[in-house]
């Protein structure tokens, strides 16, 4: 029996405006109402609003927005994944053996969702609309060993 288990927290996220200035600077950013974002519960309850979007908001035309480059609070959905296999070594004659083997890839079959939408302009700001990893792959193999 092998596994391979990956867990990790999600990757931060930013929150950007298409209206303000970027002068010398690669992020556009915009502004914070003073409130924390952050919602909690599962994922799949939040794919609608994954986070508070009244928090946020568009800057004044041509001027620098107030949020850092990425918020401290909230993260993108997070790694749990499972990858296991099963061997199994079977003599057919004294230098021949065969091995059988069975690998699930992501076996509970979790979903990751990829990161909500962070553009405060677009329509569908906060929304996450598709998934990060395939689901659950079963394969089989026969191996011969001489």
């Amino acid at each position: 029996m092998n596994g391979i288990v990956t867990l990790s927290a999600g990757t931060p996220i930013g929150i950007s405006a298409s209206n303000n200035a970027g002068i010398f600077n690669q992020a556009i950013r915009a502004n914070s109402t003073g409130k924390s974002g952050k919602l909690t519960g599962l994922v799949q309850d939040r794919l609608n609003a994954y986070f508070d979007k009244t928090a946020y908001a568009l800057p004044a035309a041509f001027t620098f927005g107030n949020l850092g480059p990425r918020l401290p609070d909230i993260r993108n959905d997070g790694v749990r994944n499972w990858d296991l296999s099963v061997f199994k070594n079977f003599q057919v004659i004294e230098r021949i053996r065969l091995q059988f083997r069975a690998e699930a890839l992501n076996a509970f079959n979790t979903p990751r969702f990829s990161g909500p939408n962070t553009s405060v302009t677009s329509s569908s700001f906060g929304v996450i609309t598709s998934q990060a990893n395939a689901p659950r792959q079963i394969q089989f193999g026969l191996k011969v060993l001489f």
